[in-house]
């Protein structure tokens, strides 16, 4: 069966967020003037039609291989992981070898799957093609009086991103699997938000995604985050925040965000929070 929606950012994952346990609704946030928080389905949020179809060798159109694939091996599967995840602030973390492997994968796929990374690539694949094109109307004046008449221009097709998005996932699972990883605990009546672009990246300016240095950050469920950090390699630690801590880290899933931001609850002062960070958000490239 076709799978129309195809999601960037896994419904179960996003049920970490709902408003009740066992609840498929989280609130939802927009960054953009105009638009007012919504109770909202996780079907009905971070997808795109056909997101990642992609071409055979064949010239056909092969629209669920790897929608079916992030299915079986990390959008239903993961969150399972992360909803088993037993924290206790102060105590090491139980994660075996394997689940830290499939949490490291989701975490770089998670960087690279969503519009702001696989968008990157496309215009790069494009300026590539319309360079080529203009080495190609350069040479033959022919050609080039048609480019010019009929407005002729090269435009990268979008599943040449998704090679790109594994590969480089790959390498940010890597490189978060080196890290020192820290669990941290909401405050009491604080929860952590998620969003369109579900991963953050913190260091050096220009730093990318599987750089040894970076900082990788992400909400694993309201009351969850995890912290990939590159300062040391110790035992697997959680650690219970303050308000204002839990605070400062939702600043940076905000600040991250493309457009929308999704939490538990309604807040006025959410909204403005999440308005107050419109013009900014996060993108990378290969």
């Amino acid at each position: 069966m076709t799978t129309v929606r195809q999601h960037f950012v896994p419904q179960a994952y996003l049920k970490g967020f709902s408003d009740e346990a066992g609840s498929p609704f989280v609130w939802v946030y927009d960054k953009r003037p105009g638009f007012m928080p919504a109770r909202k389905s996780v079907k009905s949020v971070a997808y795109l039609d056909y997101y990642y179809s992609q071409e055979t060798e064949g010239g056909e159109q092969d629209i669920d291989i790897l929608e079916e694939a992030f299915a079986r091996n990390l959008d239903n599967e993961i969150p399972k992981i992360i909803k088993a995840l037993v924290v206790q602030p102060g105590r090491q973390v139980l994660l075996s070898e394997e689940d830290k492997g499939k949490l490291a994968f989701f975490i770089g796929v998670g960087l690279t799957r969503v519009p702001s990374f696989r968008d990157g690539i496309n215009d790069i694949y494009t300026w590539v093609a319309n360079m080529a094109l203009q080495e190609v109307a350069n040479e033959q004046s022919e050609i080039a009086k048609q480019i010019l008449a009929h407005g002729i221009k090269a435009e990268a097709k979008p599943w040449v991103s998704l090679r790109p998005m594994l590969e480089l996932g790959h390498a940010i699972a890597q490189s978060a699997l080196n890290k020192n990883w820290q669990f941290f605990v909401a405050a009491d009546g604080v929860s952590f938000m998620t969003s369109d672009n579900p991963v953050v990246i913190s260091g050096g300016q220009g730093m990318g995604p599987a750089h040894p240095h970076a900082e990788l950050m992400l909400s694993l469920r309201k009351d969850l985050a995890l912290v990939c950090t590159p300062r040391g390699r110790k035992p697997v630690e959680a650690f219970k925040q303050s308000a204002a801590e839990t605070r400062r880290f939702n600043r940076g899933i905000v600040r991250a965000a493309s457009t929308r931001v999704f939490a538990d609850k309604y807040s006025s002062t959410i909204d403005s929070f999440v308005k107050k960070y419109g013009d900014e958000q996060q993108k990378i490239t290969a």
